[in-house]
């Protein structure tokens, strides 16, 4: 079960992700240092047993004990699997960075799914795209019709209803809430701009793809290249957030969340709706934003559930 939960620190509020064990027993599976060192490694990156079992120099029994027990609580899940040397490698990462237990049913009934904390960056996230409570830009999509240079249609309108109530949680009424990049002017390009998709799938993106700080590969080619990291990323499953100044007008601002391709851009709306608070927490200042994120299918069923951010 997920929960957010709010840290008074002293020094403000901060939100947590977190896991609440319907069974308080579960915790028995962190009753050993051993287990907590292999939590730790995992949290800092997802691994298979023996990569853990690799840095931290452990007996791969031993760890492969643990990492049975801290799945079967709940705490690790399996992110995906990889093919290594002709057998089937499980890769697992931590559910939630804060873990408590339900001792009893006595909760309060809450409207809103956000903390403060997490509203304030939100909203600092979104600022000047969204101000004083309205849409101050113009949200583009690619045509679902094959169209562009590279005679692609668009898909990732299927993502926009997530996006359209996280946008909608911070300004009331949407309205029709944008165009297709087929129905643009040059005159609403020197607008704040809400771009999703990619260079081929929306054509708006491809006119400025060259001038982002993290950019779809000019050629055609399946790949991200971020000038940031100087890494050319060609997973299918990595998506992009980038939020940047306006190249039309440099007095306005540029959000684009898209991805390589479909799993891509799942993971790219994903990590502004489900996964908000790992997002915003990642983020250092809020002018020019450059986030890298990879998707994953927890559970098989061809749909990207959960994230890790790059960068």
């Amino acid at each position: 079960m997920q929960a957010t939960l709010i840290e008074n620190n002293g020094n403000g509020r901060k939100a947590y992700d977190s896991l609440i064990l319907d069974n308080p027993k579960a915790f028995s599976a962190l009753n050993s240092k051993v287990a907590l060192k292999i939590v730790k490694a995992l949290s800092e990156s997802p691994a298979s047993a023996i990569d853990v079992s690799r840095k931290l120099k452990l007996h791969e029994q031993k760890v492969y004990y643990h990492i049975r027990n801290l799945e079967k609580a709940g705490i690790i899940y399996t992110i995906s699997s990889e093919r290594r040397q002709g057998m089937i490698a499980k890769i697992y990462s931590v559910v939630s960075p804060v873990i408590s237990a339900k001792l009893y049913d006595r909760g309060l009934e809450i409207k809103e799914s956000f903390g403060f904390e997490l509203d304030r960056k939100s909203l600092e996230f979104l600022s000047p795209l969204v101000f004083d409570t309205k849409l101050n830009s113009i949200i583009v999509v690619g045509d679902t019709y094959s169209h562009g240079r590279f005679d692609k249609s668009s898909d990732e309108v299927n993502y926009m209803v997530d996006l359209l109530l996280f946008f909608g949680r911070f300004a009331d009424g949407l309205g029709s809430f944008g165009k297709l990049d087929v129905k643009i002017k040059d005159s609403d390009l020197k607008n704040n701009l809400i771009l999703i998709g990619n260079n081929k799938t929306n054509s708006v993106i491809e006119r400025l793809n060259s001038k982002l700080p993290a950019h779809f590969d000019e050629t055609g080619k399946e790949s991200i290249i971020s000038k940031i990291s100087k890494t050319t990323y060609s997973d299918p499953r990595i998506g992009i957030i980038v939020k940047t100044t306006n190249p039309f007008d440099s007095s306005k601002k540029i959000l684009l969340i898209g991805g390589i391709g479909r799993r891509g851009a799942q993971a790219a709306a994903l990590a502004l709706t489900k996964y908000s608070t790992m997002f915003m927490e990642s983020i250092k200042s809020f002018d020019d934003i450059v986030k890298v994120v990879r998707g994953f299918d927890s559970d098989g069923d061809d749909v990207i559930d959960s994230i890790k951010i790059l960068e």
